[in-house]
């Protein structure tokens, strides 16, 4: 996982990455900049909140990156990527076949047709470890940080 985040982030340069909870935001959190959004907390929902973000905001570059586990608990979400089919918005779903940030429960990921993905999906198959720093910032400074950093006034 932590290869294929790095690999990830050093294309970044000023896109806005949405991540999932656990070992991903924490990988990303090496990489920790005011466009990072780190869904904690909030298992399957980062490709929604990066969809949303897309389709209300077509000037920016977004990046999801997210877990098997949290793709697999929200499948309608990649439906709506398929449907949509935003030009601005690209999915990267890290699979290690688990839940491994809560408790290494094993997914059944090995049942998607990754084939029939078509617009700006990316499978990737890693590992699960990680030594990655917890993320130190409050769910609500990330938030401010992030809408500061996408222009848009915070509610």
């Amino acid at each position: 996982m932590k290869n294929a985040i790095k690999k990830i982030m050093e294309q970044v340069t000023d896109e806005c990455v949405i991540t999932s909870c656990g070992y991903i935001s924490r990988e990303v959190f090496r990489y920790d900049r005011p466009r990072n959004f780190y869904n904690l907390g909030a298992m399957g929902s980062s490709l929604s909140i990066g969809l949303g973000l897309a389709f209300q905001r077509p000037d920016l570059k977004v990046i999801v990156i997210q877990g098997d586990g949290a793709t697999l608990m929200s499948m309608g979400t990649i439906v709506l990527n398929e449907y949509l089919a935003l030009k601005n918005i690209e999915f990267y779903m890290l699979d290690n076949n688990s839940f491994a940030s809560t408790g290494g429960q094993k997914t059944c990921s090995g049942e998607l047709d990754y084939i029939s993905f078509r617009h700006n999906v990316f499978f990737i198959g890693c590992g699960t470890e990680s030594d990655a720093p917890r993320v130190s910032l409050s769910c609500k400074e990330i938030r401010r940080r992030f809408c500061e950093a996408i222009h848009i006034k915070e509610k």
